[in-house]
């Protein structure tokens, strides 16, 4: 797979973090992109939790680019269908010229696919790592999820599962 870059909002921070995973972000993107909005989300407003120091160190390192979205009337526009956070993913992918987003939001993937961005999630970069043929156990990684809070629709999940195993 070619490296590309993506521009992520909270959600797959956090939950590649809690099922031990969040190292695939470096494996497959060249480029990780977070808006600021995200950035406080995950280490400042979410210290302690999951996703906070890898999200802190990886940004510190300069392996997560943290940035300012500059169109800030874009992201008001979209509050209305979305939160903060993923609406600042979807103006600075598109201020930047970056085609993937990394969301789990039924509403904002619909929202960046609707502005012709290419949408991945928490489950579909745990795909991405076991079409690359690395040992993730799917099964396990997508009921600790679920167990936390994660939204995996039951056909969905049964689906994922038959088609891996």
């Amino acid at each position: 797979m070619t490296p590309t870059e993506a521009v992520t909002n909270a959600g797959p921070l956090i939950y590649l973090a809690l099922v031990g995973q969040q190292n695939l972000l470096d494996r497959f993107y060249s480029r990780i992109v977070l808006p600021q909005a995200v950035y406080q989300e995950v280490v400042v407003r979410g210290a302690g939790q999951p996703g906070a120091e890898e999200t802190r160190a990886a940004a510190a390192s300069r392996r997560y680019e943290v940035v300012t979205v500059s169109n800030r009337i874009a992201v008001e526009a979209l509050l209305d269908e979305i939160h903060v956070g993923e609406a600042e993913v979807i103006v600075s992918a598109r201020e930047l010229g970056i085609k993937r987003v990394l969301l789990d939001d039924r509403a904002a993937r619909r929202k960046a696919k609707a502005m012709g961005l290419e949408v991945t999630g928490t489950i579909g970069v745990l795909l991405l790592a076991r079409e690359a043929g690395l040992p993730i156990d799917l099964k396990h990684n997508f009921d600790l999820l679920i167990q936390n809070g994660f939204r995996l629709s039951d056909h969905v999940y049964d689906t994922l599962i038959a088609s891996y195993s």
